[in-house]
């Protein structure tokens, strides 16, 4: 992986855990994140409009990939935003990020027969799962199955099926808008608009005839843009750094480095309680990362 590959995750790792910590503490609904993509969008609409002829040129094969895209993005927001209702930040927000560093793998193994992950790979995206097991846990020998039959666990797992499943669409979207003649910037940046835009398409109706909230007033309309604006900018990151790897794999695992930021902002900001085996599998966790980087 290039160090400017690197570099744009772990700028995008900052971003993501920062806009987790506002729907963390200032919202746990599916309306703040409807609401949150779509001021997203309006802000960083100009980068579609600069490459909208190219857009209008892209098969249909391409659109039908945001579409299904789109409808993983809201399953992975209300999975997120569920669980954060029923479970504390340092609990959900490693799992549903390191879960999809063993599903994306084994999605892209099934749909294209082969993989160029390598030995350690495996071996740093094993250590990140086991490290990820050890999180609900508050003492070693109180350890039961009960600890991962929970609402927040149940949610978790739907977020982090629906972060495989877009880490894979997207992929192959943007190798399609790369194949058109578009370079990794613009294909990034007009995909992170039209996602959005694919998402509030699914996510509306769900919040307004699924859960019956209203979408008239924004929810704490400064937190809200802020947190918008950094879903639609760390993907951006990530979209444009899927374009310098060889398979997708790389950068689904490594952008858990914001697992540790994501415990560490729990702790200290939140005030949420940490035991020795969650401390444990977060070392853990750390080992399998500095492992997929390599």
């Amino acid at each position: 992986m290039t160090p400017a590959a690197i570099g744009l995750i772990l700028v995008s790792a900052l971003l993501h855990a920062g806009w987790n910590l506002i729907g963390k503490r200032t919202a746990q609904t599916v309306r703040f994140y409807a609401w949150a993509m779509g001021l997203g969008m309006l802000i960083f609409s100009p980068l579609l409009l600069r490459v909208w002829p190219e857009v209008t040129a892209l098969p249909s094969a391409f659109w039908w990939l945001l579409l299904a895209s789109g409808l993983c993005q809201t399953l992975y927001l209300t999975g997120l935003a569920k669980a954060y209702r029923h479970g504390n930040l340092n609990i959900v927000y490693p799992l549903a990020r390191a879960l999809p560093v063993l599903i994306v793998p084994a999605v892209v193994l099934i749909t294209y027969g082969q993989s160029q992950l390598q030995a350690a790979d495996l071996i740093g995206m094993c250590l990140i799962i086991l490290g990820s097991l050890a999180l609900p846990l508050v003492c070693w020998r109180d350890w039961h199955w009960r600890d991962y039959r929970t609402p927040a666990i149940a949610w978790v797992l739907l977020a982090a099926c629906a972060t495989a499943g877009y880490s894979v669409l997207d992929s192959a979207a943007i190798q399609l808008m790369k194949q058109q003649g578009m370079d990794a910037f613009a294909a990034g940046s007009s995909f992170v608009v039209l996602q959005a835009a694919a998402c509030l398409i699914w996510m509306l109706p769900l919040v307004r005839w699924g859960f019956g909230e209203s979408l008239r007033v924004v929810p704490d309309f400064g937190w809200t843009l802020l947190a918008g604006s950094f879903i639609i900018g760390t993907y951006l990151l990530i979209l444009v750094s899927m374009s310098m790897v060889s398979e997708v794999s790389y950068v689904v695992a490594l952008r858990q480095v914001s697992i540790p930021l994501g415990v560490l902002i729990g702790v200290i900001w939140l005030r949420e309680p940490v035991s020795l085996p969650r401390l444990q599998g977060l070392v853990v966790m750390v080992a399998g990362l500095f492992l997929v980087s390599l």
